[in-house]
């Protein structure tokens, strides 16, 4: 595979580029091969599956680890679910569980954000300041037809909350217990949903031939590129490696590297 060859190079942030969105503490290793890529004039651009920040917040987070990048080449989760949906039912009456950040993304993207009667979609992300309420009021709105969505499929992540170092339940394990009340199923958005992938790629102009998915996860990143028919690179980070379901999809990496600026040497 001629790696020099690709021309739209797509990180994944989370234990990447950073440790986490929490820990906004760069890794050295990302650093320079961002920077090499940018010398060399390729595009690079972040697709996380963190719902609970906006793109918008994404953004900062990877400005403020020092990454040179675009508003517009920054694709979060919740954006993604926000598209999913306005393709589908434009300015559609959504119920949004969430911390904030996939409620603005929701917003931004033209879609009716409610608090009560009628609900055209549920929308479930992280959020760890979720009420009995809040998650009662879900429930009984798919009972009367909502559609389901969930925010990415992390069952559990690691942060920091009211300065609580923990390892917290996510926006699966939220959508699962309304499932389990409502016999519901619902559509999981974000990787390795492949349909993500080939978005984003269309979004920024170029062809999936000439993309590269780049992060830690096998089940998320390398599952979603493979579908999505991307080349793909590992790095092997020690932890953080947070679980998602990729089903029987590919999750055998093109590439694998114990340190991203190893592949520097490969352009």
């Amino acid at each position: 595979m001629n790696l020099g060859a690709k021309n739209l190079w797509i990180f994944d942030v989370d234990n990447t580029l950073v440790r986490d969105v929490e820990h906004p503490i760069p890794f050295d290793d990302a650093l320079r091969l961002w920077n090499h890529l940018l010398k060399i004039g390729k595009v690079v651009a972040v697709l996380t599956n963190v719902g609970r920040l906006s793109a918008r917040q994404i953004h900062n987070v990877v400005v403020e680890a020092r990454y040179d990048l675009q508003l517009e080449r920054t694709f979060s989760a919740g954006a993604a679910a926000a598209a999913y949906v306005q393709n589908r039912s434009p300015g559609a009456r959504c119920f949004v569980i969430s911390e904030g950040g996939a409620t603005e993304d929701f917003v931004t993207r033209g879609l009716n954000v409610v608090n009560n009667p009628p609900v055209d979609y549920v929308a479930v992300g992280a959020d760890r300041g979720m009420t009995f309420a809040e998650l009662n009021f879900a429930t009984k709105m798919v009972k009367e037809g909502a559609g389901l969505i969930c925010i990415s499929g992390s069952r559990d992540y690691p942060g920091i909350y009211h300065g609580q170092e923990d390892v917290f339940i996510g926006e699966r394990s939220i959508a699962a217990a309304i499932e389990d009340a409502t016999g519901a199923e619902c559509v999981v958005v974000g990787k390795p949903l492949p349909e993500i992938l080939t978005e984003t790629v269309k979004t920024l102009g170029f062809a999936i031939e000439d993309s590269v998915m780049i992060g830690d996860n096998p089940q998320s990143d390398i599952a979603g590129g493979k579908a999505a028919g991307m080349a793909t690179i590992l790095v092997q980070r020690d932890d953080n490696i947070i679980e998602f379901d990729a089903g029987d999809m590919d999750q055998t990496p093109d590439v694998i590297v114990k340190q991203l600026d190893d592949i520097i040497e490969m352009l």
